[in-house]
């Protein structure tokens, strides 16, 4: 290794999903420095066996460089030469969070002890095993924030759509297919899995060049609707327009602001029959006398709705007249639940927390890689919004700076979790058990495949195998293949 500081091995940043490299070291990336003098070079050589990188900083300002800039998770300082722990306490002073490794000379344990009190997370003995150094590095790696290995988001106002699980790269490629039309389109989905967001991301393909204008339909009584839509009130509940002549709409009508543009309509099952029937023949006819004079305008909208459930459902019940579903269903995307694109949780997770905690004014903050874990094992029944009011709660709940999983069991209510909780456990207990249900859950999702199920987890596979011997996870759960 050079004076420089030739990382060795050299790995790239990895991914949300991999946090181990091949071999099946901790995915850490670690700077050596010196108390005093320079890092002695068999500590080096030892930590190149253990973890996927490390980096020697022949000055202390380096390793306070490195951690600035986040090139790495964790700091290991050299005590051996000398009694002084002052490296230990500026570090320390300088990065409250990160996590620091002392190696110290075992025949002076006064020293150690200070070393310790200093703000050292783990301290090991000088010549120490590879064991020893895996398992400190792999109790620290859960505790440290969670890297996504995405890339900033530009701030322009827009909610971003995430696809890296291949149920949303499938919804990306189909929006990116259908955005140039101007055919109806309906977004199908559970409440809360991104329809408004997808049809934004729509219109903004599509190059639509006059406004993105969102009606919710069931929202107030049906004059304010019809307002609201076509910027007039119907004449009579029991009028039927002349086929043969365009109908009338106000210029303040959403169907008039879309013009160019997009028209997504929520709740559109909402809508009263007769409105429902007047929507469906603006859309078939793209024109209508403006106010009361006789300007004839046309109506270039392109209308996307947002629909809960199976459409033919809705419109064999009576909910969508079928004229309106002809108009709207030229084209449909299917959203997946949130619990079906886990994939994409670690990336939402850094995002809305980044906006939150902006939006609040407060410090920024990370998942640990252990917290990330857990959000991404959750259920999520109420998708987006259940998900974005855990990490509202835990931004106001937690001032750390590294949110750990014993927060977000703090602040969190966990759906279906306290029913299968008795009164009168202990919170340990009860921590226990939900750790307890969800390695089982995921040992199962993986078919008892230990290196799959850590991967998923966010853990090591040691880690693992601990934690099943410590929650007595039943070992049948556990693959032959390992």
């Amino acid at each position: 290794m050079s004076a420089s500081g030739t990382v060795t091995p050299a790995v790239g940043r990895p991914s949300a999903d991999t946090r181990r490299s091949e071999n099946n070291r901790p995915a850490l990336r670690v700077v050596c420095a010196a108390g005093t003098g320079r890092v002695r070079p068999g500590i080096v050589e030892r930590v190149g066996r253990v973890a996927a990188s490390v980096v020697e900083a022949p000055m202390l300002s380096r390793a306070f460089e490195d951690l600035k800039a986040g090139l790495v998770d964790v700091c290991i300082v050299d005590l051996t030469a000398g009694s002084s722990v002052a490296p230990v306490r500026m570090l320390r002073a300088g990065h409250p969070d990160v996590a620091l490794i002392g190696v110290a000379d075992p025949t002076s344990p006064e020293d150690a002890g200070e070393a310790m009190q200093s703000g050292l997370s783990a301290l090991l003995p000088w010549p120490f095993e590879d064991l020893d150094l895996l398992v400190a590095l792999t109790n620290l790696g859960d505790r440290l924030p969670a890297r996504s290995g995405y890339p900033e988001l530009p701030e322009d106002g827009n909610e971003p759509l995430f696809a890296q699980s291949p149920a949303m790269r499938d919804v990306m490629e189909q929006a990116a297919e259908l955005a140039p039309s101007r055919a109806g389109l309906i977004l199908r989905g559970e409440s809360g899995t991104g329809r408004s967001i997808l049809a934004r991301t729509i219109h903004r393909l599509g190059g639509r060049a006059r406004p993105f204008v969102d009606v919710d339909c069931g929202d107030g009584a049906p004059q304010d609707i019809e307002r609201r839509l076509f910027g007039v009130v119907l004449d009579r509940p029991s009028a039927k327009p002349d086929a043969a002549s365009a109908l009338r709409v106000g210029e303040g009508g959403a169907i008039v602001m879309a013009r160019g543009g997009t028209l997504y309509l929520r709740n559109v099952t909402e809508l009263p029959a007769r409105v429902q029937s007047t929507l469906a023949r603006l859309l078939r006819d793209r024109e209508a006398w403006l106010g009361n004079g006789r300007t004839l305008i046309d109506l270039d909208v392109r209308p996307i709705a947002a629909l809960d459930g199976a459409a033919d459902d809705v419109v064999a019940v009576g909910r969508l007249q079928a004229d309106l579903y002809e108009r709207l269903s030229q084209g449909r995307i299917d959203l997946a639940p949130l619990r079906r694109r886990r994939e994409d949780i670690p990336a939402l997770a850094a995002w809305r927390l980044r906006r939150v905690c902006r939006a609040a004014g407060v410090t920024p903050k990370a998942f640990s890689r252990s917290a990330l874990a857990l959000l991404t094992a959750l259920p999520w029944h109420g998708n987006g919004r259940e998900f974005e009011d855990m990490i509202d709660r835990t931004v106001r709940g937690v001032s750390k700076a590294i949110v750990q999983i014993d927060d977000l069991l703090e602040h969190t209510s966990l759906d279906g979790l306290s029913a299968r909780v008795e009164t009168g456990v202990t919170l340990r207990e009860a921590r226990a058990r939900f750790e307890r249900d969800c390695i089982s859950a995921v040992l199962r999702r993986h078919h008892g495949r230990v290196g799959d199920a850590a991967k998923a987890l966010g853990i090591q596979r040691t880690n693992l195998y601990r934690k099943v011997r410590q929650l007595n996870v039943p070992r049948s759960l556990l693959s032959a293949r390992k």
